[in-house]
């Protein structure tokens, strides 16, 4: 594979985001985050609004964490009872993120993509978390709330990321042994992220090669 691609974990409030933007831009590669919810939906024929249910920021409680929900690649066919359930979308989301992998150099927002991507030799994956007050300031850019709202948001949030990775992988979502590489941006700002991600993938790059 001449095309490389970079997946980004990250903490709400750490500028996981940005960073990807950031990269995108500067490497002159595409950028995917919520686009993979509108490209499984045209893909499946699922409507895009099912897809919420099992997108990380879904407002609603995930069903408890059970092993046979694990992705393993398979998808479910449009005749079973099962072609709507939380498995499949997370399947047809995972055969995007496979797709894209494949067949472009980008950049891939979440969705346990360096989970999906695990065996893939062109793939980056690295984690993005800040501290607590860092975060807490970041949030209160963007959310119209109380400290102590954005206090719960930002708990709530992180339950809800640990959850879903857990239920689809089976594993633990802030464990560095799961990435290739964890930036603390609080510490190191923005674009010093951004110069260590091009660094690691200079040498990925060159191994391939």
């Amino acid at each position: 594979m001449s095309n490389y691609v970079i997946t980004i974990a990250r903490q709400y409030g750490s500028g996981g985001r940005t960073v990807g933007e950031m990269l995108s831009k500067k490497l002159g590669i595409s950028y995917y985050d919520k686009d993979i919810i509108r490209m499984a939906s045209d893909d499946s024929g699922i409507h895009e609004t099912l897809f919420g249910r099992v997108d990380e920021y879904s407002s609603a409680k995930p069903p408890l964490f059970k092993k046979e929900s694990i992705y393993t690649g398979d998808l479910i066919p449009p005749h079973s009872k099962e072609f709507t359930s939380d498995e499949n979308l997370f399947n047809y989301q995972a055969k995007t993120i496979r797709h894209l992998a494949e067949t472009e150099s980008c950049v891939i927002i979440g969705r346990c993509s360096n989970y999906v991507l695990k065996d893939y030799p062109n793939v980056l994956s690295v984690f993005i978390h800040a501290s607590w007050e860092f975060r807490m300031e970041k949030a209160a850019e963007k959310l119209s709330k109380t400290p102590r709202e954005i206090e719960k948001f930002l708990q709530k949030d992180d339950k809800r990321k640990f959850e879903y990775c857990r239920r689809f992988t089976g594993k633990e979502w802030t464990d560095a042994t799961n990435y290739d590489l964890c930036l603390d941006s609080s510490k190191l700002g923005y674009d010093k992220c951004v110069e260590e991600i091009e660094h690691r993938l200079a040498l990925l790059r060159e191994k391939l090669n």
